[in-house]
């Protein structure tokens, strides 16, 4: 700008100049030649200044694109900071729930070590329970009981599993004594009769076979069948049929385990 300025004043000057000393109409040539310095100069100061311009204003484009990206990589760098700070606390959390499920997993470790050792007292109970019971069910029952052993030597079953089916197991015995049971099986290994069982809760345990003639308590204090007389052969029939969901519950008189005096 201060150049075009200038350049202007200079031409002023020199037509000023020119015509103060006296140029006239016929000089009009040597003044045009005289002004065409002045004029190029004017013209190549006008192109500069076109130039410098468009320089301008290409490096103003620039500068904004400059400004923009910075803006953007800026809110990025915002953006990413707030996210690795939440990263951190989520990262924190997590660290501190890992140890407390390591401090878990050391307590029930503790705990199964002195669990186990119950579990195992449990089943010999149970074991030993079963064998000094009155035998029905006997197989069934024994089957049980291996059937705990077996698991607890099982390494994939969990401690809450194991203990779990222990307890069934108790369970199971526990209802014993307060159901009524009829069955059919065969009276003991070294007698194959096919018979009638009635089992009421623990204290009556009784057989009487298919065709109604043969009847037996079992001794618990002799642990052996004690045979019954004929009087009992159709309240035993009236017991298997309630048993069995054959009769209405009613009362009915059979006897009950026999001990020795």
């Amino acid at each position: 700008m201060s150049l075009n300025v200038n350049i202007k004043i200079i031409t002023l000057v020199s037509l000023i100049f020119l015509l103060s000393n006296g140029a006239s109409a016929q000089k009009n040539d040597d003044l045009a030649r005289q002004l065409d310095p002045v004029r190029s100069l004017f013209a190549q100061s006008n192109n500069s200044g076109k130039e410098a311009q468009g320089q301008i204003d290409a490096l103003d484009d620039t500068t904004n694109v400059i400004v923009q990206e910075f803006r953007q990589n800026y809110q990025q760098f915002i953006d990413l900071t707030a996210y690795n700070d939440q990263l951190e606390i989520l990262i924190d959390r997590q660290e501190r729930k890992m140890v407390r499920i390591e401090q878990d997993v050391a307590r029930i470790s503790s705990l199964t070590r002195s669990v186990m050792p119950l579990m195992f007292k449990m089943i010999d109970a149970l074991d030993t329970f079963v064998e000094l019971d009155v035998p029905f069910l006997i197989d069934e029952r024994r089957q049980r009981v291996q059937g705990l052993r077996t698991l607890m030597n099982n390494p994939d079953a969990s401690p809450a599993e194991k203990y779990r089916k222990i307890s069934e197991a108790y369970e199971i015995e526990n209802e014993y004594g307060r159901t009524i049971e009829a069955y059919t099986g065969k009276v003991s290994p070294d007698d194959d009769r096919t018979v009638n069982f009635l089992r009421i809760g623990r204290n009556s345990y009784i057989y009487q076979t298919l065709d109604g003639d043969d009847a037996a308590v079992w001794n618990k204090a002799d642990g052996e069948w004690t045979r019954l007389g004929g009087s009992y052969r159709l309240p035993i029939q009236v017991g298997i049929r309630i048993a069995n969901e054959q009769a209405a519950p009613d009362l009915m008189v059979v006897p009950l385990e026999i001990t020795s005096e």
